[in-house]
């Protein structure tokens, strides 16, 4: 047996012998024929196992036994697994020492990406009023808060640039006064930055992590996310993700593909390898999504589901031969998922969604940041008293620790359109494919079979 993972918190053993068995929220993954791996969903611990250690727990070595057991891959027979998750999920979703609050800045944007699916764009920005609403709100919730994180958002962000650095060192001035750990991101088109704009943003604003979009080559990407002029945009986002990654921050390369771009992201992946920033960002493929605004000339192009899970493991594959992914196992969303009461998106008129892809819809708006506005929708009690045990293909998979039930938007509302068919998060066509890789380097580095 060896420990692909460890649990922080090891599960003390009993005092007195008790009957136990393999918890029910193991994954067993077969890797080739003699080996397997347990992955414990809930504690999120993960063994590599001979198969023939695989076996009735009267028949277990005792060390054996009592690493498995402190893992949480065996427990108690009395032990109550699914009611521990539900719990867990109920308790996340009214736990507000942690806020995630995501800010759309502006509604505009410099850029007229194919297949935006937030539709006509209004010259729309926070505005002061809105700035200070946020302020109160988070003053209302500062006892007990204990963490922030703060996603800048759009349109554009960077292009309400001076209300961006105001209210972020408001957020800044607020979390030290209160004692409380600030996170910040921002998802951005990155053509509006510059070296002094990077050092400002990543240094003075803590901004560490930046999500930016490449849709290929200089010719497909500028193609598929021109300037609303018309002109080119990807020299300039490539020279300011160098920038970006030169000075210490994070950048996440997203990659929208549909069928007009897929045989464009194998040169894009050669060039990042040969680049100035190569093995020094993270990767995201991304299948471009069927959503309320998408145009009829996209949605022809789009892959659906099925198709998508292969092309992604292409990608996956041959950016990890360029050195660029490294095999991994899924990361668990926050307890309550995105029904969680600290988690919303502020619009900029102070208007708040509980999912990203909804806004620019405003049947989707659930309240105001002010708390004013407290005749919710119809859709909203149903949308908060959700939970994966009401979902029947939740109850009985192994992965609901992990994923919360995923999309409780596609799990109830069929009128919206969010993409996918499914409520499953999209890591899952694809995580099985990974911890098996995983496990053979494991075993080649640690020469295993022989």
């Amino acid at each position: 047996m060896r420990l692909l993972s460890e649990n922080k918190v090891p599960i003390p053993l009993p005092t007195t012998p008790t009957p136990c068995r393999w918890s029910r929220w193991n994954d067993v993954i077969t890797v080739d024929g003699d080996y397997m791996v347990v992955f414990n969903t809930l504690a999120q611990t993960a063994v590599l196992l001979r198969k023939e250690e695989y076996v009735p727990l009267e028949r277990m070595p005792q060390e054996t036994f009592d690493t498995l057991y402190q893992l949480g891959i065996i427990v108690a027979n009395d032990k109550d697994e699914t009611g521990i998750a539900a719990r867990r999920f109920e308790e996340g979703k009214h736990d507000l020492s942690y806020l995630d609050l995501t800010i759309l800045l502006t509604q505009q944007c410099q850029f007229r990406c194919v297949y935006c699916f937030e539709g006509t764009k209004k010259d729309i920005e926070l505005d002061e009023d809105t700035s200070c609403d946020i302020i109160r709100f988070l003053e209302s919730k500062s006892d007990g808060l204990k963490k922030l994180r703060v996603t800048w958002f759009g349109g554009e962000p960077l292009l309400a640039f001076a209300r961006l650095k105001t209210l972020s060192q408001r957020l800044i001035s607020f979390c030290e006064q209160h004692h409380i750990n600030y996170i910040a991101d921002m998802v951005t088109n990155g053509y509006n930055l510059t070296e002094e704009r990077c050092r400002d943003l990543t240094q003075d604003l803590r901004i560490r992590r930046y999500i930016i979009t490449l849709d290929g080559p200089a010719p497909m990407h500028d193609k598929r996310r021109p300037l609303r002029s018309g002109l080119p945009t990807f020299n300039k986002v490539w020279d300011n993700i160098t920038a970006l990654v030169k000075i210490g921050a994070l950048v996440n390369l997203r990659m929208t593909i549909d069928r007009e771009n897929l045989g464009s992201i194998p040169a894009l992946l050669d060039k990042i390898a040969s680049g100035p920033f190569a093995r020094k960002t993270g990767l995201s493929f991304c299948r471009t999504m069927d959503y309320d605004f998408t145009p009829d000339t996209v949605q022809e192009v789009i892959f659906n589901e099925r198709e998508f899970a292969d092309i992604e493991w292409g990608l996956i594959q041959y950016a990890h031969q360029l050195g660029l992914w490294g095999y991994r196992f899924p990361h668990s969303a926050p307890l309550g998922g995105c029904l969680r009461r600290g988690d919303i998106v502020i619009g900029t008129r102070g208007e708040i969604f509980k999912c990203l892809d909804t806004v620019g819809d405003e049947r989707w708006i659930s309240g105001h940041i002010t708390g004013e506005d407290t005749n919710h929708p119809e859709w909203y009690a149903q949308w908060l008293n959700w939970s994966p045990t009401q979902s029947a293909s939740c109850r009985v998979c192994v992965l609901q620790p992990l994923c919360n039930g995923g999309c409780p938007h596609n799990a109830l509302f069929t009128d919206k359109k969010h993409g996918n068919t499914t409520q499953c998060p999209d890591w899952k066509a694809n995580y099985k494919r990974q911890i098996i890789e995983l496990a053979k380097e494991y075993i080649t580095r640690n020469n295993l079979s022989k």
